[in-house]
């Protein structure tokens, strides 16, 4: 009981190993790696636009920024690939890929501010500077080309 007291665990797990009979007892220890979380910021304000897209801390990841409203049928059909593309590792060869959606009709400054001009636009940024966008709802294969284009 005394190697159970050593071990960081939670007191039921304790107490299930303590009365277990020793001889069928057997601590496997696993590791496993996964990446960070990539993160979405849905409907960000200007705020959070700042601070995640252009003070961004790790100046190398991509973030896509999705100017999309409501009401736009296009970003409806553009958004979950979106959001399935930078939740998934695999889909970016292994690089994290950020996700900002900014809701043209609530925050009328950042789309005059990056001149939106048609829905849904995509801006691609890099160390809070945009490198690429484009316009229209794009068919996944595409849109997967593009975005590890960018990612290189």
């Amino acid at each position: 009981m005394s190697y159970l007291r050593s071990l960081k665990l939670t007191a039921p797990v304790r107490n299930v190993l303590a009365s277990a009979p020793s001889s069928r007892l057997t601590l496997v220890r696993t590791f496993h790696g996964s990446s960070a979380i990539r993160k979405h910021y849905l409907n960000a304000s200007e705020e959070v636009f700042e601070k995640q897209v252009i003070q961004a801390i790790d100046k190398e990841k991509l973030i896509l920024v999705d100017f999309y409203a409501d009401w736009c049928g296009p970003c409806k059909t553009l958004s979950p690939h979106l959001e399935q593309l930078t939740s998934d590792v695999a889909e970016t060869g292994g690089k994290e890929v950020d996700l900002v959606t900014v809701d043209t009709d609530v925050q009328l400054g950042l789309s005059q501010a990056y001149k939106i001009r048609s829905l849904p636009t995509v801006v691609a940024f890099k160390a809070g500077k945009p490198i690429g966008h484009f316009m229209g709802a794009i068919p996944p294969a595409h849109l997967k080309k593009v975005v590890n284009e960018w990612l290189q």
